[in-house]
């Protein structure tokens, strides 16, 4: 019974969930990919939200080696721009620095 609960529970949480979570976070856990290192490379080498979330909405959609940050393992995303641009847009909030120091 407890097991059904569970089940239950982690279907209606992850069907609940944004799309952040259903996309990247479960991807990234089973490839073994922790996202915040991710992000604090992009952030170091563009500085800006604009340009990190450019820069990654370009090599996430159209993958080119030459312009990666992270060399191993490119992997073209299936999503639409316009999922995975409010995808960037949680990202960035959940791991931006900006307004957080004190």
């Amino acid at each position: 019974m407890a097991k059904i609960v569970l089940q239950l529970f982690l279907a209606l949480s992850l069907f609940g969930a944004d799309v952040f979570v259903q996309k990247c976070v479960h991807c990234h856990t089973s490839r073994h990919l922790p996202l915040k290192p991710i992000f604090f490379d992009y952030l170091l080498y563009y500085s800006s939200e604009r340009g990190v979330k450019a820069a990654m909405l370009r090599n996430l959609t159209h993958p080119d080696p030459k312009h990666l940050l992270i060399k191993k393992n490119p992997f073209k995303h299936h999503f639409k721009e316009a999922t995975l641009k409010k995808a960037l847009d949680i990202y960035w909030d959940k791991y931006k620095v900006i307004g957080k120091i004190r």
